[in-house]
């Protein structure tokens, strides 16, 4: 047995150190020789037993090897081993000559027992369970090494995590020698180092150092005072920052390199000055991996701060960057106009690969052989090349497969063209695990550098600038070549300003005057971009010329929109301004906020907003008015998303501010005269007067101010649905302004008005917030009183911040009495679109993607949507959306997840779940088993009509009939429409009289099966309405009458007469196919591609002739709001819904 010396484990083991097999317990890989058991050959004889208990120190002790029988020779008397074994030695017995274990000559012999047992040992004198022996019975031994084994390990593995340098820090009493030797000293396998000659190199505490180790409390003291002093000029010197920011992942890309922008540039955009109070609130990147902004709180100014950080330039940097720009300003004059071209990319890869030839014709900067760094930010091949070459088979592939690549970048990075196997394979959806891992060596990366920018460790300015290197750094290249993309296509000292998506409003009051913006979270903030005064005046200058104006000191001050969208407001010199040149910019978003977020935010209730829901799909003219920034324009441009998408929509405005989703919509802009005369001036009315000739659904003018309000209230005269935004506090200022001096718009004008929505921006618990006021109905003019009769449908409560439904409604009791609704259908109507705006809410689909689809698609087809929700299946559906035709909702996934999309209040989510408690039982079991198809297929509703064809001589009352019937609602509102006039000889008028038309499906043979589904079916789908309203009574499918007078109403009595006497005529068609006659379920002329019918022979139908001419009639304006125009609007669309188009 091993003694505990030989069985300990040292610290540190050198390569030629003791045997650790031994230490393992395995010595010839025969265990059992723990029990006893000596291999063959290695006992010795029985004379040499006796010289070998003599000279037991000289015994091997290690496993396999040593015995009880050793033991004892070593510590017990004489005759031990025999009293132990039987009378036996096992040693003998292994000793023989010859002799084998597996031998069978001493078969009659008994077996000498190989393991001693309790009864063994008490023949033995000895007492090996004496402290000086082992402490315990023999027979335990092989636990109690176990266990003394698992406790070595766990001491073992104490010492280990005790001397890890990184869990032990390094502090007096704490830290050893032994950290210091784990750390520095040993080698990475835990030996000690050896020299050339293979000596231990032994360890030298004072070579270590450098000074003697008994004076280390001298040298730590004195170290501990300048460390002191350090910290306090740390303190004095750096930015108090987030202590909770992970600094490294912030300040890397997602390659894991260093940013452009970092912590340098932070501490060098802050002056010294103000670092001492300067304390960070948030920290996020606007155009990453070139700019970011912090947000800092000054304790002793008592205020917030917005800075903009920027890779920091020294004096040379910013030397050759103003020389560059003059330089480039001659080669872009000078290039091939063809190579520039106009867009923003085009000119970024113009004036990036012109800087870079400039430095190379000066030796500023060498590329090497293998081209430009992956590490620079540019739009080309990162190899230099600019030319076009064989994009090779492969890349050829990706074309032909609709696979290929553009090789844009953005400013974040590179993105070249990849032609290998490996990019083939990752378009097909397969990596680096596809096949089994087979596919690896495909994905593997390019062998070109990708080790970051060289140069962008940090140095002190005052080296840098001693140095005075001959070359420019890759890193002072990416530098360079982001302030000259900045200055040539962005906003120069604002660009990073303009990125952030946080920011509403940017504003420069006059030279010298620091830049402010107002912060979605932090309201009006003062930022660190300062313009100089030539500065100012040329970039004023420059964005006036940007967006198509001209601005000078004859005329000083010009309202514009930026190329992004941007409304800008900027004034030129001292003559109408104190403080000389200054802009305002009211920033565009390029993903526009949704009806679900102006719940969430609780700027209106959930039922405020279904019911404007419902009032846009029925043509209610809207006005929405407040003060500055109270959210008049956020409000029109998410409320536009109820605007159905088959509607054509056209902008009036002055300056854009409108942006709708819906792709039928022109845009349209006044034109200042370019003479002093006015003439080539294009205003508002010039503009109304084209759009009414544009045939719009829709009409929305940008903000009211001056005289454009009259030609507001013309064009909703003139029965089209009009939204516009107006700057007043209620609705009595909003009538007073209107009729009053400049604007005098006539009192008995306003009935035209269907809505006010009155917004304000407030504050609730301290938190500045907009709210709408009031939504109000504009009822009538009363003439006695010479006043305009108003009435608030919801009121805001700002003790409760809640809002109250005032009373009934005037305007749902006309849409209710115009779509011939029941009370009972228009609160179920309501009650559907609050539904779906819950889900949306509750479910947490809140994009504008998700939001955008799922509403388009219900005003589409509704039926698919409730389905989807019944099933909760609607987000699986919108996950497969990607572009719908007629609305833009394909938004940019980037550019949706920096949308600060506000989170729903409790009260809110509340409300939602309450809601859909309640569809659970009366609006959900209804639709739950349908198939439902997807959003997607909901959505493409627009499709060509298939041609209508004649199979017999053309005829003019042909085509009449077949314009009226596209036209008329009367004909369009059910897919039976044609079909119930197209029955066969054989049943003549007399089927009329039964109470139901037959559908053509019904055939010559009259099958009753047939007939009887497609009678379903018409009346479950027709709903004919009349346009002089005489037949408002009728119950849908028109059953109180007999289709006989149906027929002779809709025909004229003659040619009923007539085709008693001579039947219908089509005798041609009688081996029509029924499905081909009968299509499929849109209600729409598609049955009429098997012949259409002509129940007038002699075209003389009156009305057929009647709603053809007023199809026709495209100029003329119909001043009812609610009457024939809608129908006819119906026409154009599904023919379901009137009013919704």
């Amino acid at each position: 047995m091993a003694t505990d010396d030989d069985a300990s484990s040292p610290v540190r083991r050198d390569s030629d150190g003791d045997d650790e097999d031994a230490l393992e317990g395995e010595v010839g890989g025969d265990r059992a020789a723990l029990e006893g058991d000596v291999a063959p050959g290695d006992a010795a004889t029985d004379g040499d037993h006796r010289d070998a208990t003599a000279e037991a120190d000289d015994s091997t002790v290690s496993v396999g090897e040593y015995t009880w029988a050793h033991f004892l020779d070593e510590y017990g008397e004489e005759g031990d081993v025999e009293s132990l074994y039987r009378g036996r030695d096992p040693r003998e017995s292994h000793d023989r000559s010859g002799g084998s274990r597996w031998d069978d000559a001493d078969a009659d012999e008994p077996p000498t027992p190989t393991r001693p047992t309790r009864d063994d040992w008490q023949n033995v004198e000895l007492d090996p369970t004496d402290e000086q022996y082992l402490g315990h019975h023999p027979v335990d031994t092989e636990d109690e090494i176990a266990d003394a084994a698992g406790e070595a390990k766990r001491i073992q593995a104490a010492f280990d995590e005790f001397c890890d340098p990184e869990t032990t820090p390094v502090v007096k009493d704490t830290w050893m020698w032994e950290h210091y030797k784990r750390e520095y000293y040993y080698e990475d396998d835990g030996s000690r180092p050896r020299d050339d000659d293979g000596e231990i190199d032994r360890f030298d505490a004072e070579d270590a150092l450098g000074f003697d180790p008994d004076v280390i409390e001298n040298a730590l003291a004195r170290g501990a005072d300048r460390a002191e002093e350090l910290d306090d000029v740390v303190e004095e010197r750096t930015v108090d920052v987030n202590e909770e920011l992970d600094e490294d992942a912030f300040f890397s890309d997602e390659r894991g390199r260093t940013t452009a922008a970092n912590r340098y540039d932070l501490e060098k955009a802050v002056p010294m000055e103000k670092k001492t109070h300067f304390r960070e609130v948030e920290r996020y990147w606007v155009n990453k991996p070139h700019s970011f902004v912090v947000l800092f709180h000054s304790v002793k100014e008592n205020e917030k701060k917005y800075y903009v950080v920027e890779p920091y330039q020294n004096r040379i940097e910013t030397d050759l960057t103003e020389f560059l720009t003059g330089k480039l300003r001659t080669a872009i004059k000078y290039d091939d106009e063809s190579s520039i071209g106009t867009g923003d990319g085009t000119r970024r890869r113009v004036i990036e690969q012109q800087s870079l030839e400039l430095l190379e014709r000066y030796d500023l900067y060498d590329p090497g052989p293998d081209g430009h760094s992956d590490a620079l930010s540019l739009s080309f091949r990162p190899d230099g090349s600019t030319e076009e070459t064989d994009p090779g088979a492969v890349a050829g592939l990706f074309d032909r497969l609709g696979l290929g690549d553009d090789g844009a970048a953005t400013d974040g990075g590179s993105q070249s063209r990849d032609g290998s196997l490996g990019s083939f394979a990752r378009r097909l959806g397969l990596d680096e695990a596809s096949f089994g891992g087979r596919l690896g060596g495909l994905f593997a990366e390019p062998s070109r550098r990708d080790d970051g920018l060289n140069g962008i460790a940090a140095r002190p300015e005052p080296a840098v600038l001693e140095d005075d290197a001959q070359t420019l750094t890759e890193y002072q290249v990416e530098k360079l070549l982001y302030y000259l993309r900045r200055d040539f296509i962005g906003y120069e000292r604002i660009d990073g300003i303009k990125h952030d998506i946080n920011v509403e409003d940017i504003s420069c009051d006059g030279y010298n005057s620091p830049v402010f913006v107002y912060h979605s979270d932090y309201e009006q903030i003062i930022t660190n971009v300062l313009h100089e005064e030539t500065e100012l005046d040329d970039f004023v200058v420059k964005l006036a010329q940007r967006s198509g104006k001209g601005i000078s000191k004859r005329r000083p001050q010009v309202d514009a929109t930026l190329p992004d969208g941007s409304r800008a407001q900027l004034t030129l010199g001292r003559e109408v301004s104190d403080h000389g040149t200054n802009y305002t910019i009211r920033q565009f978003k390029d993903v526009p906020f949704t009806p679900i977020d102006l719940v969430n935010w609780n700027t209106f209730s959930l039922e405020e907003m279904a019911f404007l829901w419902l009032c846009i799909e029925n043509h209610k003219s809207l006005i929405f008015a407040g003060g500055t920034a109270s959210g008049k324009t956020t409000s029109l441009n998410a409320v536009s998303l109820f605007i159905p998408s088959n509607s054509k929509i056209v902008s009036i405005e002055d300056t854009r501010e409108v942006e709708l989703p819906q792709r039928n919509w022109i845009a349209s802009v006044t034109r200042p005269s370019f003479s002093d005369d006015d003439k080539g001036d294009v205003d508002e009315f010039d503009l109304l007067e084209a759009a009414l000739r544009q045939r719009p659904d829709y009409i929305v003018m940008g903000e009211i101010r001056g005289e454009e309000g009259r030609t507001l209230f013309q064009v909703m005269s003139t029965g089209h649905t009009t939204y516009t935004t107006f700057h007043a506090d209620s609705v009595g200022e909003v009538l007073k302004r209107f009729t009053t001096d400049p604007i005098n718009v006539s009192k008995t004008m306003f009935s035209a008005l269907d809505l006010v929505s009155i917004q304000t921006s407030t504050r609730v618990q301290g938190n500045k917030v907009r709210r709408n006021k009031s939504l109000t109905e504009i009822n009538h003019y009363d003439a006695e009183n010479d006043e305009i009769n108003v009435q608030d449908v919801y009121q805001w409560q700002a003790e409760t911040d809640e809002f109250l439904q005032m009373g009934a409604s005037n305007t749902l009791e006309e849409i209710r009495f115009d779509r011939g609704w029941t009370e009972e259908t228009l609160q179920h109507e309501l009650f559907v679109r609050q539904v779906v705006l819950a889900y949306l809410i509750e479910r947490g689909l809140n994009t504008y993607t998700q939001v955008a689809a799922t509403l388009q698609a219900f005003i589409n087809d509704s039926e698919t949507i409730l389905t989807l929700m019944a099933e909760d299946d609607l987000e699986r559906s919108l996950e497969d959306l990607r572009e719908m035709e007629s609305v833009h909702i394909n938004v940019d996934p980037k550019k949706e997840e920096m949308v600060p999309r506000p989170d729903p209040p409790e009260e809110v989510l509340e409300l939602c779940r309450e809601i859909l408690a309640r569809a659970e039982e009366e609006l959900f079991p209804d639709y739950r088993g349908r198939d439902a198809d997807e959003v997607a297929d909901a959505l493409r509703h627009i499709a060509d009509e298939p041609d209508v064809s004649a199979r017999y001589e053309d005829r003019t009352a042909l085509d009449a009939l077949d314009e009226a019937t596209r036209q008329d609602p009367e004909l369009d509102a059910g897919e039976d429409g044609p079909s119930e006039l197209d029955a066969s000889d054989d049943d003549g008028p007399g089927e009329l009289e039964d109470g139901g038309a037959p559908p053509l499906d019904a055939g010559e043979g009259g099958d009753g099966e047939s007939a009887d589904e497609g009678g379903d079916d018409a009346d479950a789908t027709a709903t004919p309405e009349t346009d002089d309203g005489d037949d408002s009574d009728r119950p849908a499918g028109g059953t109180d009458a007999s289709e006989e007078e149906f027929i002779e109403e809709l025909l004229g009595e003659d040619a009923s007469e007539e085709l008693e006497k001579e039947g219908w005529g089509f005798g041609e068609f009688e081996n029509a196919d029924p499905e081909d006659a009968l299509g499929d379920d849109t209600g729409s002329d598609e049955a009429d591609g098997d012949g259409v019918v002509d129940p007038d022979a002699d075209g003389d139908d009156a009305e057929t002739d009647a709603a053809a001419a007023d199809e026709d009639d495209e100029d003329t304006a119909d001043g009812g709001r609610n009457g024939d125009d809608e129908d006819t609007a119906d026409a154009d669309g599904d023919g379901g819904t009137e009013g919704g188009a």
